[in-house]
């Protein structure tokens, strides 16, 4: 098996594994994954649309969708009248919490199916493709 097909592969069941086991009551799959990297200190729009691999269009529609359920809030930037940033509202926030929860939940079971000689191993090859695959989305790279 090569790369492209290791790939498309995990993405499936990484997918799938997620849609199955993690869910907010109201929130679409799209929406979660917006909630679950907004950091503390917020996150330019800009950059979400990016992180999640979406048009800014896209992104806003997503964000807006949040800002009615009252998970987020839209401000311009001090430095810059034309950035959004997207924060947490505090409510947003126990929702953050709820998402990491189950995300920890998951990690555990993971971990539980992995032999214990090779979890270090484990965790340090899947470090390193998601640096990886980091560096290319800041890059911005669009292979195909």
């Amino acid at each position: 098996m090569n790369y492209g097909e290791i790939l498309s592969s995990f993405l499936v069941d990484l997918q799938s594994f997620y849609r199955k086991n993690i869910s907010i009551e109201g929130a679409s799959f799209p929406q979660i994954l917006a909630l679950s990297i907004i950091p503390n200190d917020g996150i330019e729009m800009s950059v979400l649309s990016k992180k999640i691999g979406i048009d800014n269009s896209t992104a806003t529609r997503l964000v807006i969708g949040l800002e009615k359920k009252g998970w987020v809030e839209r401000t311009t930037a001090l430095y810059d009248q034309r950035v959004i940033q997207v924060t947490l509202t505090e409510y947003g926030d126990e929702v953050q919490s709820q998402l990491e929860a189950q995300f920890n939940k998951l990690g555990s079971a993971i971990e539980k199916e992995v032999d214990p000689l090779d979890r270090d191993e484990m965790i340090e090859y899947m470090s390193s493709l998601n640096w990886i695959l980091s560096k290319m989305i800041l890059r911005d790279e669009k292979i195909v």
